[in-house]
């Protein structure tokens, strides 16, 4: 999903300023649905202006001027192609998971259960937000829009399950067996002690097998 047009998306629910737009991207649950920073809504809006994707116009609301940005006839081809065309498999990008990867078994498992639990604390904001949302009163939300709420709530009721039974497993110290046909384990202990020695003047011509 590009850019321009999630904030196309953003100004066909209603003419929208840059700062409504930003809003959109920067709210609680913005993450589980946009997964891209925008911290440059205004030169965005700029560029599909003059492309003639959308159009600006002045409003006043409670005595002050404000830019609102509506779609173009272009803008509405454009945002309806886009909806129509079949949507990319998401790129997950989660630090969590990286970590688990590279976690090794000279860690304190101690560390990573703190870091599950301020990830748990994070996704029951989240969950808390969206569970709230399609009866804020405020919000425009389509019957398919509740739809993708209600999956984003399965997600995070099932991570926080997740996450749970992932620090009962490690306060117990219940591990699954690991797979490791190169016996990779010991190796990366050694490469790690090997390192360390050498910056503290041990043996630098110690060898380790790869």
């Amino acid at each position: 999903m590009s850019a321009d047009h999630a904030i196309l998306a953003v100004i066909s629910s209603m003419p929208s300023s840059g700062y409504d737009i930003k809003n959109e991207f920067e709210h609680k649950a913005a993450s589980l649905y946009w997964g891209m920073s925008y911290g440059s809504i205004y030169p965005k809006l700029k560029k599909l202006e003059e492309e003639g994707f959308i159009q600006a116009f002045e409003n006043e609301i409670s005595g002050r001027k404000k830019t609102l940005y509506e779609l173009t006839a272009k803008g509405w081809s454009e945002l309806e192609n886009w909806l129509n065309a079949t949507p990319a498999y998401p790129a997950r990008k989660d630090e969590l998971f990286m970590k688990m990867a590279a976690w090794h078994s000279e860690m304190d498992n101690r560390i990573f259960i703190k870091h599950l639990q301020k990830r748990k604390f994070e996704s029951e904001d989240i969950l808390a937000f969206i569970s709230q949302w399609p009866s804020n009163g405020t919000s425009y939300i389509s019957g398919l829009g509740m739809l993708g709420i209600s999956y984003s709530k399965t997600i995070l009721e099932a991570e926080i399950k997740w996450i749970d039974e992932t620090i009962q497993t490690l306060l117990s110290n219940n591990l699954p067996a690991s797979q490791d046909p190169n016996g990779l384990e010991e190796k990366i202990v050694q490469r790690r002690k090997k390192a360390l020695n050498n910056e503290l003047g041990g043996n630098a011509d110690e060898t380790i097998d790869v």
